[in-house]
């Protein structure tokens, strides 16, 4: 079941919003009714708001409507975000070719990581891109590493939305998830234990800013046969000395 829409009026007007592309980057308002079956009046009050705001302006000349300035600034504060994408990306590779395994990128997005980046060793075919991919923080390497560091109400909220356990391996009952996030800090790092796959073992570090709070997270990943006691150890260690010169960096 669709999750229920709680303020109707919101959702309307983002729509309205939703109709601007690369294809049609201008619409009249007779345009936006049809498109979204809206009252022409109802268009018309959403869209003269929006152009007070400054998400939308009007193109004098055929008095149709585009995005304005205010959706710019929003998307720089997005690019300033990926920039940490671009920053990291030397040592993911470092990384990657030192464990000879798959590196991940990801920031913290309510719940979840929403996953920038994935660097795999030289010498092995690059995997997919994981841009814009999410996972829970909560039973993942790079998720626990930074939910380790994350406001305690986060943990809650997490909690409260219950712990869906995706192998036998997944921490599902609150108590345990809390004991596992204090080990975390403690050591400084996180291990996924197939706690999110089958089969597949990661090592996880958070990337703190200067206040010492969650910028972003990296991970490596791999088979579980390859990640052994002394190589999770090494792995740890080669990140800890990667974050540190990122953490420089910010």
């Amino acid at each position: 079941m669709a999750e229920e829409i709680k303020v109707k009026s919101l959702y309307k007007a983002l729509r309205i919003l939703d109709c601007f592309t690369v294809d049609n980057p201008e619409r009249g308002i007779t345009e936006l009714s049809e498109q979204l079956g809206l009252y022409k009046s109802n268009v018309h009050n959403i869209v003269d708001t929006f152009v007070k705001a400054g998400y939308l302006e009007q193109n004098a000349e055929n008095e149709k409507y585009r995005l304005g300035f205010k959706v710019l600034e929003l998307g720089n504060v997005i690019s300033a975000n990926m920039n940490i994408r671009k920053m990291t990306l030397p040592y993911m590779q470092e990384m990657a070719d030192f464990a000879n395994e798959t590196v991940y990128l990801g920031m913290p997005n309510d719940t979840e990581v929403i996953y920038l980046e994935s660097c795999s060793p030289k010498n092995k075919l690059s995997t997919r891109s994981m841009l814009g991919v999410k996972a829970p923080l909560y039973c993942t390497g790079i998720g626990k590493a930074m939910l380790a560091f994350l406001p305690a109400e986060t943990v809650e909220s997490i909690c409260a939305k219950g712990l869906r356990k995706y192998t036998d391996q997944t921490i599902a009952e609150r108590e345990a998830l809390l004991a596992e996030l204090k080990a975390i800090r403690a050591r400084g790092y996180s291990i996924d234990n197939m706690e999110h796959e089958y089969g597949i073992k990661c090592v996880g570090m958070p990337i703190l800013n200067k206040k010492r709070q969650v910028v972003a997270g990296i991970s490596v990943s791999g088979p579980s046969l390859r990640f052994e006691d002394n190589t999770i150890g090494a792995y740890a260690s080669k990140l800890g000395e990667l974050v540190r010169q990122i953490e420089e960096k910010l």
